[in-house]
């Protein structure tokens, strides 16, 4: 979820798509294998929402920032909407969803030759875990009794994890597969610890349309049915998220 994503944080909005002239602007964050600048067309989701918008006559311009910008950034109506949130994220910022767009599994990582085996989520009180400031994880996880620690993207986690400065990392399985795999120092050091805790829509969501602008969300529900009627959608999906096990 490349660039040192520390480097990322520093620098001003990158822009994936601008084109002559954009019809509506949207933000994320890198969030690979779902939103990155490095990867082919940005992303499964960067893609498929191009190409949803595209299918309607419309050109998106894509803004890459940290999380709690985007977030932010929303609040201030500079944007009509976002890229990929959680339901709870959706809801704290009153934001209109689109369908699920993919379904994330949501758990720990930990150190290839240090695992936290439990039975139950109490028995974790007192352990270590790393979190990213401003994503919307489920309640019930954060207040399982973990001592959570906030840092500003999943890589920081990942690489404090390797550190011993955690003993666990709250991510997605995909998310934390790829930054592993793409960052050197950790590869074979880190790893996912079954099972998954929760399973995680990823989505798209607007803001309220301003007077005499297009209902984006609804233009985005139309190109994605066009994309499911002809099969890019899937296409898309399966290029850039197949995953081992």
């Amino acid at each position: 979820m490349r660039f040192p994503l520390a480097l990322l944080a520093l620098l001003a909005t990158l822009t994936l798509a601008c084109g002559a002239r954009a019809d509506l602007r949207l933000a994320t964050l890198e969030y690979p294998p779902y939103c990155s600048q490095h990867l082919p067309e940005g992303g499964s989701i960067v893609e498929l929402t191009t190409r949803a918008f595209a299918t309607q006559g419309h050109k998106v311009r894509v803004d890459f920032m940290p999380w709690a910008r985007v977030r932010a950034a929303l609040r201030d109506g500079h944007y009509q909407g976002a890229l990929a949130l959680w339901p709870q994220e959706v809801a704290e910022d009153q934001l209109r969803p689109s369908r699920p767009l993919f379904y994330s599994e949501l758990g720990f990582f930990v150190r290839e030759d240090t695992p936290v085996p439990f039975l139950d989520l109490a028995e974790l009180r007192g352990r270590k875990v790393g979190v990213v400031r401003g994503y919307g994880y489920p309640r019930r996880l954060l207040q399982s009794g973990f001592t959570a620690e906030e840092a500003v993207d999943d890589v920081t986690n990942l690489r404090k994890l390797e550190a011993g400065r955690f003993d666990l990392v709250l991510l997605e399985r995909a998310v934390g597969q790829h930054l592993i795999a793409a960052t050197p120092e950790l590869r074979g050091k880190l790893r996912w610890q079954p099972p998954a805790l929760a399973r995680v829509p990823l989505l798209a969501a607007f803001t309220e349309p301003r007077p005499g602008q297009p209902d984006w969300a609804r233009v985005y529900e139309r190109g994605l049915k066009v994309l499911l009627a002809n099969g890019e959608y899937t296409r898309i999906l399966q290029r850039h998220n197949a995953y081992p096990p």
